[in-house]
């Protein structure tokens, strides 16, 4: 995503230390969700932000949350975020642009490690709601003098089941907090969560085109029969370099795939839910290690998942929720990087295709299927 208004992280009155780290990292240039929404954030605003999967919303927050702490020794965070995956990578992002005590309470974390951790009172908790909930149940004045509070993908929240963990939460907040919500897209669930945590009137920040993929972002889209689609995708991981996600449906297709990768002699793993949170950890960790360029996932990774070298994502089969759709394109062509969508359609992907089409932004088709038609329902 480009920045329209020829604005630069200094003109943000972010502190040096912040501005050399970002320099270091290689981000010099905000995207238009970052240079939106900061301004307002640092004003001590609540905000609704919504922009596309891989537009910089999670820098974004971090931002304004290591500017609070900047500002005040006493400001304390809590970042809400869905997924095990996406805490992770979040709570890694803080470490890379500051010293400050941050705490991951999710799913793997060892419950004695994580009582002692959050007992030391640290600046920010990055958490999935079960975890917190879990921990607010023994120890209600954990979140005592929050300063912000900042939910991430909030559009993802409800579809998970955390309504009754988010009303937990929020019952054993006291005083007053900033809230930061950012989504993907923003309908009534999203909604349901605003109104739970915000008690002023929020600033709604929504770039043009929230809806679309980002415009580094090339995309092709093969009309093809099922019994075509392993040939096609050994012809297009030829011709990758770099990093690839490909997506499957279901648990048993990714295993399928992956198997038939090896076969072929590609290096690849694969991942999906089913699996324990260690496994998970290693194969992600090793993926962003190089040690393997392919891996072959379920919509688990669809959300959240930020590796610089993924250049490549495939949709081997169309998701289940369309939305889902959105999110894995998202995972390459981030922060201004370049990247290349590849999706497969089959004469029964009919009413998926219908609905993920305005997300196919200038997509080159070619239809490899003599006589394509899509199947009547």
């Amino acid at each position: 995503m480009k920045n329209t208004n020829n604005m630069t992280f200094q003109d943000l009155g972010l502190a040096s230390a912040i501005l050399s780290l970002l320099e270091k990292a290689g981000f010099t240039i905000p995207t238009p969700i970052q240079s939106e929404s900061l301004p307002v954030a640092l004003k001590g605003e609540d905000i609704i932000a919504v922009a596309q999967t891989g537009s910089g919303k999670t820098l974004a927050y971090v931002l304004a949350i290591l500017m609070g702490l900047e500002k005040k020794t006493s400001h304390r965070a809590l970042i809400l975020t869905p997924s095990r995956e996406t805490a992770e990578q979040t709570a890694r992002f803080i470490h890379q642009f500051s010293n400050q005590s941050v705490v991951l309470a999710s799913p793997g974390v060892p419950a004695k490690t994580l009582d002692k951790e959050l007992k030391k009172n640290p600046a920010i908790i990055v958490a999935t709601p079960g975890r917190l909930s879990e921990q607010l149940q023994n120890n209600k004045l954990l979140l005592q003098n929050l300063s912000q509070l900042v939910i991430d993908e909030a559009d993802r929240m409800l579809d998970l089941g955390f309504e009754p963990q988010l009303k937990m939460i929020q019952s054993t907040l006291r005083g007053q907090w900033q809230t930061l919500l950012f989504a993907a897209t923003f309908g009534p669930k999203a909604e349901k969560v605003a109104e739970l945590f915000l008690k002023t009137k929020p600033v709604r920040i929504q770039p043009e085109n929230t809806e679309t993929p980002v415009s580094s972002l090339k995309q092709k889209v093969y009309f093809l029969s099922p019994a075509q689609k392993n040939n096609r995708l050994l012809d297009e991981l030829k011709q990758t370099k770099e990093g690839v996600i490909v997506f499957a449906d279901s648990q048993e297709s990714c295993v399928e795939i992956a198997r038939f990768l090896t076969h072929h002699q590609f290096k690849n793993d694969f991942i999906h839910g089913d699996m324990n949170a260690g496994h998970r950890n290693r194969i992600i960790r090793e993926f962003r290690e190089k040690r393997f360029s392919i891996l072959v996932s379920t919509d688990l990774l669809a959300r959240g998942l930020d590796v610089d070298h993924v250049m490549t994502v495939i949709s081997y089969q169309l998701p289940y929720k369309f939305e889902d759709f959105l999110h894995r394109i998202g995972r390459t062509a981030r922060a201004g990087r370049s990247g290349e969508a590849i999706t497969f359609v089959t004469p029964a992907d009919e009413r998926t295709y219908r609905k993920i089409k305005k997300f196919l932004v200038d997509a080159t088709e070619k239809t490899l299927m003599k006589d394509f038609k899509f199947l009547k329902a």
